[in-house]
């Protein structure tokens, strides 16, 4: 966590659309980054030192720019650095009941050009169709994700934390 050329607090993130990945530094309010990311108030995230690469060449950089806004309804899911970070005033703030509460449950999801594989907490009886549903908001929190490539698959991505955009999900299922 860190502060921006804004005097804004940030989130270190890779954000991943249909055939990019974004890394750079989120830019967050008071509420923090989950606050951010489900305000109604924006349809925009907002980045710094954002660096730019395609899903199937993942070393190579195509581009860089010290500012970008990204529309969030394109965004297929984000990794978060580190979801410790979230702590403190401002931080990532993810809120202490997306990791304590319910016990974790494995799931299988797909989104544009990724499979993803993570665990959400879950209370009670596991029924598939609510899981979803009961989550607030319009990205649902997995911890320990990984994301391959639909059709790359040995190009993978690992994360404590990833919030995936559910009006992207594909297929979603028990993973055991």
């Amino acid at each position: 966590m860190g502060t921006s050329r804004y005097g804004r607090a940030t989130a270190d993130l890779d954000l991943f659309t249909d055939a990019y990945r974004i890394t750079g530094r989120a830019l967050v309010g008071a509420g923090g980054f989950q606050a951010e990311l489900e305000s109604s108030s924006s349809s925009y995230l907002e980045m710094e030192d954002v660096y730019i690469s395609r899903i199937n060449q993942p070393g190579e950089i195509v581009a860089s720019y010290p500012t970008a806004v990204f529309r969030k309804d394109n965004i297929n899911f984000i990794m978060v650095q580190e979801k410790r970070s979230g702590s403190g005033a401002g931080g990532a703030q993810f809120g202490r009941p997306l990791f304590t509460r319910g016990r974790p449950v494995a799931v299988f999801l797909t989104v544009p050009s990724f499979e993803i594989r993570g665990e959400v907490q879950q209370e009670g009886k596991v029924v598939l169709r609510e899981l979803l549903a009961k989550s607030l908001g319009q990205f649902q929190p997995l911890q320990a994700a990984q994301a391959s490539a639909s059709l790359y698959p040995d190009i993978s991505y690992s994360s404590d934390l990833l919030f995936v955009h559910k009006e992207r999900i594909g297929i979603f299922c028990l993973a055991g």
